[in-house]
């Protein structure tokens, strides 16, 4: 079956080399995460604006798929990071926001932690949701 590659209220760019280099930075977090050992599922990458101006990234919620803007990806190497781990957790295990979670708030928050804090916080996730998947696996 075939995935949708588009998502309410954003627009994909067409691949140029301009795109090939940001969606190169947003794979190269992602290489990040499976470099620490986490066996995550592959995640499809759109570069593309929103009609909203806010909006950083999207991540659709158990399909393994996430759209991120230039401005994410402009705003530097340390709020991408961020970007692209809180829509990884939306994208791979379903969580929606969490406000006492720095990685998992709505917004961004000004202040972002070092990238050892950020990749600490999704290990966490990761932890928390594949010990769940085995346990559901050992009932059956």
């Amino acid at each position: 079956m075939r995935k949708n590659k588009t998502t309410k209220n954003f627009t994909n760019f067409k691949m140029d080399n301009e795109v090939y280099k940001q969606r190169r930075q947003v794979m190269n977090i992602i290489y990040e995460v499976k470099n620490l050992g986490l066996n995550i599922p592959r995640i499809d990458v759109r570069i593309g604006e929103d009609k909203s101006c806010n909006v950083l990234g999207k991540g659709r919620l158990n399909d393994n798929i996430i759209w991120i803007t230039p401005r994410a990806i402009n705003k530097g190497e340390n709020y991408l990071r961020h970007t692209v781990l809180h829509e990884l957790i939306h994208t791979i295990y379903g969580c929606g926001h969490n406000s006492k979670c720095h990685l998992m708030k709505a917004y961004q928050p000004t202040t972002i932690k070092s990238k050892d804090k950020l990749l600490q916080l999704f290990k966490n996730y990761y932890n928390k949701y594949n010990n769940i998947k085995q346990m559901e696996v050992a009932w059956i």
